[in-house]
């Protein structure tokens, strides 16, 4: 029984971090949490307008890091849209490129992929 326990409760802890694998990828790419922020928050202004359905972009820029890029809508499945991130490290030309996939939760939206 306190094995069951053990497992459920490394279960749950791990559960977080495999929800968000942004943060996980992009901290191993240079970007700062702020820049992460920043990214984050034009996720959400995309998911706000998630009407105008594929294509749509919202670019974000980070002057304190020299960090830049921007967050579009690559695509739909069913009810959910996919967002296509691209940052560049300042002096940098390489994009760091990340997918994610939300999912309408009632009045919200939830990190799926």
């Amino acid at each position: 029984m306190r094995l069951i326990g053990f497992l459920m409760l490394a279960a749950l802890a791990a559960a977080p971090a495999a929800a968000n694998p942004l943060s996980r990828i992009l901290a191993k790419s240079g970007l700062t949490p702020q820049d992460t922020n920043i990214m984050r928050q034009a996720e959400k202004s995309l998911l706000a307008e998630a009407q105008g359905g594929t294509g749509k972009r919202a670019k974000w820029t980070n002057p304190d890091s020299g960090a830049y890029g921007e967050v579009r809508v690559a695509g739909k499945e069913g009810d959910c849209l996919l967002l296509q991130h691209q940052a560049f490290l300042k002096d940098s030309q390489d994009p760091k490129q990340v997918r994610r996939r939300f999912c309408p939760s009632g009045d919200d939206w939830l990190l799926t992929q």
